[in-house]
């Protein structure tokens, strides 16, 4: 029975407040959420929650328990991460979990130098922009861009993406050029699925002023690479990260609109699972990615 993954799940879920947010957080089903919830307060003897349909709220006895519980997943972390293996000794299989744009572009170039740091170390990758259960799914950890990198509970805050909106030269011959984010509405955008911020674009003006545009097109796709391959074929105006963009921008493939405005910067981040317990390979690889990515912005 795991005694800490429980104290883990309650922290979690005072922090977030909600079963759903705290089972995203920590890379597991909202029901093992629940299940752990439910054997600690057995274990406590008193509620620690009150339990809404939307919120869940500290109880007397959980506002005086989860200082201590804190300190305690906080005490654990840092006694795992004192107690690595000697560089050159972690193996075993690192199975990971990437987004497909950003892992062929930022994640797979790197394996070969964490190879030859580290030989006994097998990858097991999967690039696919869904996001994961890590456990149910037996992941080691994955990569996540957010919109604000809340959910990166238990993990390592990596870098930061801007996003850039453009379109094909050809398209806004065609239909024009944006000028303010309102015109958004006349054009046809092209939005990801997977975001869940997928139904709004914001854009900050020099004041710091934020107009919230609802993008409307006749397009959603799951994949940054197949909604840039649709904009540069001159089908509409997307949304993406700079690292998937930028260089098509630099061909004069794509070009960027809307600049003078700022818009949505997403977090990357690696986080584990703490079912798993973070083993000495999870946190090498993810200290190497720290230094590899130090300074960047994709």
């Amino acid at each position: 029975m795991d005694r800490l993954a429980e104290i883990e799940a309650f922290v979690c879920t005072a922090d977030l407040g909600s079963q759903a947010a705290a089972a995203d957080a920590l890379g597991l089903s909202r029901m093992a959420v629940s299940r752990l919830l439910r054997q600690l307060e057995t274990r406590m003897g008193v509620p620690l929650l009150y339990r809404t349909t939307r919120r869940q709220t500290l109880t007397e006895a959980g506002a005086r328990f989860l200082a201590e519980a804190r300190t305690l997943v906080e005490r654990y972390g840092d006694l795992t991460s004192a107690t690595k293996t000697p560089e050159g000794g972690i193996s075993g299989t690192l199975r990971i979990s990437a987004p497909v744009s950003f892992g062929s572009r930022h994640v797979m170039p790197l394996l070969p130098a964490f190879a030859a740091l580290y030989p006994r170390v097998l990858f097991d990758v999967v690039l696919s922009d869904r996001q994961v259960h890590l456990t149910d799914e037996g992941f080691d950890l994955a990569l996540r861009i957010t919109a604000d990198g809340g959910s990166a509970v238990r993990g390592t805050r990596l870098a930061t993406a801007r996003t850039i909106i453009c379109a094909a030269p050809a398209y806004v011959a065609a239909r024009g050029m944006p000028l303010a984010p309102a015109d958004l509405s006349q054009h046809n955008c092209l939005r990801y699925a997977y975001s869940a911020e997928t139904n709004t674009w914001p854009l900050v003006d020099a004041s710091g002023a934020v107009t919230r545009v609802e993008p409307q097109g006749n397009l959603v796709c799951n994949n940054g690479d197949a909604l840039l391959a649709a904009a540069i074929a001159g089908q509409g105006i997307i949304q993406q990260p700079a690292f998937i963009v930028a260089p098509e921008i630099r061909a004069g493939r794509l070009m960027r609109l809307l600049g003078q405005y700022r818009t949505r910067e997403l977090t990357i981040s690696a986080v584990y699972a703490p079912a798993a317990r973070p083993q000495a390979k999870i946190l090498t690889f993810i200290d190497f990615l720290v230094d590899r990515y130090a300074g960047e912005s994709f």
